[in-house]
């Protein structure tokens, strides 16, 4: 099977507000918003919010969807990416925890994995979605200046996703043979993979829970959507997406163009949906000077821009 994944590219979340992502990615973790659109699928208007750097570099891109405002639920459980995972510079977790519960973030533990130190946290706005924050003193990628979080403490992009599921064997098997990463080890109830050697944004633990009752997929507010793994081209993702179905994993979509990416999405047997996706741009419709400040709408909404903001009625204030 191909080498071509290459690690992790971005996480989607289906959350409760915009304003409450804008105050906990930005004004508390002090990430960067570069992108402010909706939602492709379907007739609904739902924002879809990106959060990363200065330009919205894969490895360290989360996008949103607020759902409170359409009054959909999801409910979260196994068969789920369960923990969104973000790397600290080493001796930093004091701080964090610190500069966390001045912000009303509620720190459920401290723990250690895989023996780094670990920080889990929940989304103040959205209690089901959870958190990480891993001190990795080897990332060395730049962080965003942000004006909320010194850059000593600042966050480097993500360390990891955890996908919670009942039974392993068959993740094993599709980890190994559908996605090109190797299992570097076991630390209790987490099992770890890894791509291209191991490290930041190259790493999914599965956590082991037999009796946790599965998650919903549709959409609705309190779950991790989906989680986007980086290909070099389209040819490569062309070779992943039939190489996967080759495999009897035939719950794979066509190819989709999210405008700033093209994608191809495949439910895992663990039930997590995982994409193979590349990178088109995020200046393909704004300059880079004034990324995240205006609102873009989507090619089927285009001649509704006014009323959808009406009806979105759910404004931003950074």
């Amino acid at each position: 099977m191909s080498d071509r994944i290459q690690g992790l590219h971005h996480i989607t979340l289906c959350t409760g507000t915009a304003q409450g992502d804008v105050n906990f990615f930005v004004k508390i973790l002090g990430m960067n918003l570069v992108k402010r659109t909706l939602l492709y699928d379907g007739k609904e208007p739902v924002y879809h919010l990106y959060f990363s750097d200065a330009t919205g570099t894969p490895g360290n891109l989360t996008t949103c969807f607020p759902w409170r405002r359409t009054g959909r639920k999801a409910k979260a459980g196994s068969g789920q990416i369960t923990l969104t995972s973000y790397t600290v510079p080493a001796d930093s977790l004091e701080w964090w925890n610190e500069h966390l519960t001045q912000k009303g973030v509620k720190v459920l533990e401290r723990y250690e994995r895989f023996g780094q130190k670990v920080l889990k946290m929940e989304h103040p706005d959205c209690p089901a979605l959870h958190f990480e924050l891993i001190e990795d003193a080897t990332d060395m990628r730049k962080p965003f200046n942000s004006p909320y979080v010194p850059e000593k403490y600042a966050l480097r992009g993500f360390h990891s996703w955890t996908v919670t599921v009942r039974d392993i064997e068959d993740m094993h098997f599709f980890m190994n043979e559908g996605w090109n990463h190797e299992k570097a080890g076991t630390d209790g109830e987490f099992t770890r993979y890894t791509v291209n050697g191991g490290g930041a944004a190259k790493i999914v633990d599965l956590l082991l829970k037999p009796d946790l009752a599965p998650g919903n997929w549709s959409y609705g507010e309190g779950m991790v959507h989906h989680g986007a793994f980086g290909v070099p081209d389209l040819t490569v993702q062309d070779n992943v997406k039939n190489e996967v179905e080759g495999l009897g994993f035939t719950d794979c979509s066509d190819v989709k163009h999210r405008g700033y990416f093209q994608s191809v999405y495949v439910r895992t047997p663990g039930g997590a949906l995982f994409e193979a996706t590349h990178t088109l741009g995020f200046t393909v419709d704004e300059p880079l000077e004034t990324l995240g400040q205006a609102f873009i709408i989507s090619p089927q909404f285009e001649s509704q821009k006014e009323e959808l903001l009406r009806r979105l009625n759910d404004p931003i204030n950074l």
